[in-house]
């Protein structure tokens, strides 16, 4: 058995909501299959850990790539789960939070502002960057047989993607995009706008605001890259402002949102540093 760490976040997040959703079964529709899907799970997960040099190379495969999957996997099933602990939504606290920080809400201010139809196109596309990011500097650091610093950098972007998601059960968020007007004007006339609002359309999860799961993910790739990686570092700088800055530009999260899952980032990478 070769027992990975990144094995461990994936199997603590699984088990952690396994333990939630039999807490809170009268809340969650077809519990029992949430549950039994994740005993299946861990069940797999601990099979693929006795994978070695001479178990097919697809096999392998998985069990080097099966974290990163599980980012997507996680992220669209935490839907049915975020109202399993409350049967409400806290934006009007965060809204609060964000009027006392900013005097204002930046989320809605900044387009109309700024209301350049180049500069939305530019952070729109960096927003919607974020789906190359998330596995960017993993394939980077794999195909050129650094396993290590790929192993050390799936944990972190699992660990910091899955912390974000366990928050949300305990304080759902939809984020201005559920309560307010989207962009209007020629600005949501861009091809960027419309890619990035359409994949926001089809696979958004309600709830999931607070933290920002693109913030904590992206600055985590970004911090592992600036540890692993020069050439990588400056290639993602550029993309993780952009995203940064788009997510409130377009109206997808509140500044408070893509604060915590910044401070989030830094946690998960200091850990990072202090186990590797």
């Amino acid at each position: 058995m070769n027992f990975l760490p990144y094995d461990s976040v994936a199997i603590g997040y699984l088990a952690f909501t396994g333990v939630l959703i039999l807490i809170f079964r009268k809340n969650v529709a077809r519990w029992s299959l949430y549950f039994l899907t994740r005993v299946l799970a861990i069940i797999g997960i601990v099979s693929l850990t006795f994978a070695n040099e001479d178990t097919p190379l697809i096999l392998q495969f998985l069990r080097d790539w099966y974290p990163l999957s599980t980012i997507a996997l996680f992220y669209f099933e935490i839907k049915k789960l975020t109202q399993m602990v409350f049967q409400r939504y806290f934006d009007e606290t965060v809204i609060r939070w964000e009027k006392r920080v900013f005097k204002g809400m930046p989320c809605l201010e900044l387009s109309d502002r700024f209301p350049s139809i180049i500069l939305s196109e530019i952070l729109h596309l960096c927003y919607f960057s974020y789906y190359v990011m998330t596995v960017f500097l993993a394939a980077w650091l794999y195909f050129s047989g650094r396993i290590g610093p790929f192993q050390e950098t799936v944990f972190a972007e699992t660990l910091a993607f899955n912390l974000s998601l366990l928050c949300y059960p305990f304080l759902p968020t939809t984020g201005p995009r559920y309560l307010f007007e989207k962009i209007q004007g020629p600005l949501s006339e861009g091809f960027c706008f419309r890619l990035a609002h359409l994949a926001v359309s089809r696979g958004s999860s309600k709830g999931t605001a607070f933290p920002s799961s693109h913030i904590s993910l992206s600055v985590t790739v970004l911090l592992c890259a600036l540890r692993y990686d020069s050439t990588a570092f400056l290639m993602l700088l550029p993309m993780c402002v952009g995203l940064t800055l788009g997510t409130i530009y377009g109206r997808f999260h509140y500044v408070i949102d893509a604060i915590a899952g910044a401070i989030l980032a830094g946690i998960v990478f200091g850990i990072t540093t202090l186990l590797f």
